[in-house]
This record gives C-alpha cells, sequence and structure tokens, in this order.
C-alpha cells in the first residue's frame, strides 16, 4: 500500500468531514438528533468496515464500530457548572473512542494501534476543553469540531 491508496484515504477523510457535519446539524435547532446519532454514525462505520475490507484487515469487531459511536453520539454532555461539564463530556468522548477499542481489539492490540488508540484518548481530553470551554463562541462550529477531534481516526482502522 502506499500512493495507489490515495482515493480510499480520500474517501475515509470524506466519510469524516461528512459525518461532522451531520454530527453538528443534530446539535443545532431545527434538525433532528438522528442526524447526529445514527446517519453521522452510520457514515463512520461504513467507511471504517469498508476500508478495513479493502485492505483486507476487516474483523467481525468492527461491526460494533456503529453501536459504540451510536452509543456515544447520544451520551448527554449538557450541564450547568463546571464539574459537571467536565464529567458529562468526559464520559461522552469515552463512549465515542469505544469504537476505536473496538478496532484495536479486532485487530490484536498490535502496537501501532495502541499508539493510534492513546491519541484517539489524548485528542477525546482536547474535545473535553472544548465543550467545556469553547473557544471559537460558536455551538455549531464546536460540535463540528469536537466530532472531527473524536473520529477523525475512525474511517483509517483498516490501514493498521
Amino acid at each position: 500500500m502506499g500512493t495507489e491508496d490515495w482515493g480510499i484515504i480520500a474517501l475515509g477523510g470524506l466519510a469524516s468531514l461528512i459525518a461532522s457535519i451531520f454530527y453538528m446539524w443534530g446539535g443545532t435547532k431545527g434538525f433532528g438528533k438522528y442526524w447526529r446519532r445514527y446517519i453521522g454514525a452510520f457514515v463512520l462505520a461504513l467507511a471504517c468496515n469498508l476500508i478495513a475490507v479493502y485492505t483486507s484487515m476487516w474483523v467481525w469487531q468492527m461491526l460494533l464500530v456503529f453501536p459504540a459511536l451510536l452509543g456515544g453520539f447520544s451520551l448527554p454532555y449538557g450541564a450547568d457548572d463546571l464539574v459537571g461539564k467536565i464529567v458529562k463530556r468526559a464520559v461522552f468522548a469515552s463512549g465515542v473512542c469505544f469504537a476505536g477499542f473496538f478496532c484495536l481489539w479486532g485487530l490484536g492490540f498490535p502496537g501501532a494501534g495502541i499508539g493510534i488508540f492513546v491519541m484517539q484518548l489524548v485528542v477525546g481530553l482536547g474535545s473535553v476543553f472544548l465543550g467545556v470551554k469553547n473557544p471559537y463562541k460558536n455551538a455549531p462550529l464546536e460540535q463540528y469540531m469536537i466530532c472531527q477531534l473524536l473520529t477523525f481516526t475512525i474511517p483509517f482502522w483498516g490501514f493498521i
């Protein structure tokens, strides 16, 4: 694998972009939460599984990506006090990170996969910061960025 895989890599990046847009819509008034919970989660899970099939790295645990994302994207993360915000957003980020854990498990915990998963957890902490102290002062942008941060590795587990 190398430069000949640019198209499949672009597909994974596009899936992450589209899922982040759906996630943002699901948190915006006038759109249903199903955009976030079901459609965004499905797009990411589909990309993860299709790329893994393409790279011959598919394992059945990758089917668990969708319910993990669905569960994570459905967790409440709003609160009025600082401690409540931190706790709820940390639980939310952990829920989404389970999608990566299922891929890691299915692939047999390879060293490179552990590194990617640890990076995903660290980035998850960054998403907690965004959720608690939104430096953008724009809720839809915050939602888009949180989804991008938490999920940008998910389509690419097939390359581990």
